[in-house]
């Protein structure tokens, strides 16, 4: 409902303004980039965490002799951890604000990170990696808070360019397991610094994250909906200053709808059909991303016994690469759920290539290309439609538990890509569930964010310059 001119006034007579509209004058500048950067982090963190997986496991197999139920435990222990926290760092973070949930998040993965690389057994390793999960789990957290500052013209490139740093991540792990996994003076030269070396060093992402906190605001979104529009209107001032854009002196923030945060509203009459298209996203895109990422290693000759093979798991992350350029370049353009079926179908034509064994090296490395660039599409596109498609004041709260689903898509995908089933009904049901994605992504709704739909908003802007008014979409 359209406010009143009374009721948009502000102090002094100035208009009151809406967060999202204060963030359209503010712009994208050193402000915007000091937080891009620590989310950025956060990312990087996330994907360096993942990947290591792939060799951590492989890694205490040897030196501990474990069966494969635990060499498959040590990673779905992080998964697990992070089923926890995607349950409870949303609704913490909707309640008490962006950051403390921020800043909580990056100290349990670098804690556990670093005590990872200290463990005695493998049940200390479990235990370690399961808070590792933990922290992991409260990552939506910083992507929303970028989410909810970056300007609407502009946040869906960035929340796409910010997963370049995933794919950095990727890259980073694999040099770093060269080096320290590899006999430093080739065969028969000095012994490798060890699996221990590489969980220490996967922990110093998220501590630099972590020492950033302190140049870091909460959501001016978040303190807005929560009735503190006077805090709300200093870090606004502040971010100016620090852009140095001018704005009127007498600005008040406008007040968002305040709301008691409960799972609940993830289906109410608004809700109840997104979120059942987001959840099954959100499972399927990481069962399926993960399916190529975990076994890729164990497929180019990774087991308790065999050399990696690391160049073809760096050329493997290429596709990453061209995956996210893809995205940043369409993402202002196309509308989101085209780019998430595009991304869910490329990925289904090339997951068999991937996984079915006996297929030459070379068809494997190409269709890895794909499937891992495809992979990334649709795992980012998601994680972009997931926060749009809420509220403010159920935003993380819907992004958190979206990202539960996530995780159990990437816990289940660990047991069931290393089951002994047969391999044409393996591989036909990652295909069926990128499949599932194309479909579901075509029928969910719009977000609700400003700036979420680049079409209609292209096509509004056009009508603006004709003459026409151009005032903000109702949401779905």
């Amino acid at each position: 409902m359209a406010m009143s001119p009374a009721a948009k006034s502000g102090v002094g007579g100035a208009r009151s303004k809406t967060v999202e509209e204060l963030s359209e004058e503010l712009g994208w500048s050193w402000y915007q980039w000091r937080l891009f950067l620590f989310v950025g982090l956060c990312v990087a963190a996330d994907s360096i965490e993942v990947n290591l997986l792939s060799f951590i496991s492989v890694e205490a197999t040897k030196d501990w002799h474990l069966e494969e139920f635990w060499e498959d435990t040590v990673a779905a222990a992080v998964f697990g951890g992070e089923v926890v926290g995607c349950a409870l760092f949303g609704l913490f973070a909707d309640k008490y604000g962006r950051l403390p949930a921020f800043a909580m998040g990056v100290a349990f993965v670098s804690a556990f990170g670093i005590a990872s690389s200290f463990a005695a057994n493998v049940e200390q390793l479990v235990v370690m990696r399961f808070g590792v999960g933990l922290g992991i789990g409260g990552f939506t957290v910083p992507f929303d808070l970028l989410a909810e500052t970056a300007p609407p013209r502009v946040r869906g490139l960035a929340l796409c360019a910010v997963w370049l740093f995933w794919t950095l991540g990727s890259v980073l792990l694999n040099l770093m397991a060269a080096h320290c996994l590899q006999d430093e003076d080739g065969p028969g030269g000095r012994d490798p610094l060890g699996w221990r070396w590489l969980t220490f060093l996967a922990a110093v992402p998220p501590l630099v994250s972590l020492l950033g906190i302190p140049f870091v605001d909460e959501s001016p979104s978040w303190l807005a909906a929560r009735g503190r529009q006077d805090e709300a209107r200093a870090i606004i001032t502040r971010a100016a200053r620090t852009n140095g854009v001018w704005l009127d002196p007498d600005f008040s923030v406008e007040p968002e709808p305040e709301r008691d945060v409960s799972v609940a509203q993830l289906f109410d009459n608004r809700n109840a059909f997104r979120t059942a298209c987001l959840w099954t996203l959100n499972f399927a895109s990481h069962f399926a991303y993960y399916g190529v990422v975990l076994f890729l290693p164990r497929l180019l000759g990774a087991s308790a016994s065999d050399p990696y093979n690391f160049d073809a798991l760096l050329l493997s992350c290429v596709g990453e690469v061209i995956g996210s350029l893809a995205a940043c370049v369409f993402v202002r353009t196309v509308a989101r759920k085209t780019l998430l079926a595009a991304g869910s179908t490329a990925l289904a034509c090339a997951v068999p290539f991937v996984l079915v064994g006996g297929a030459p090296t070379w068809a494997m490395l190409a269709a890895a290309l794909v499937a891992r660039g495809a992979a990334n599409v649709a795992a980012s596109l998601t994680w972009i439609v997931t926060p749009e498609g809420y509220n403010v004041e159920v935003r993380a709260t819907g992004h958190s538990w979206g990202n539960l689903l996530a995780r159990a898509g990437a816990l289940a995908t660990t047991y069931w890509g290393g089951a002994a089933v047969p391999e044409p009904l393996k591989v036909g049901s990652y295909v069926a569930v990128a499949a599932t994605m194309a479909a579901v992504a075509a029928a969910m709704p719009e977000g609700v964010m400003k700036g979420s739909r680049p079409e209609r908003e292209e096509e509004a802007r056009e009508k603006a310059r004709d003459g026409g008014e151009y005032g903000a979409m109702e949401s779905s």
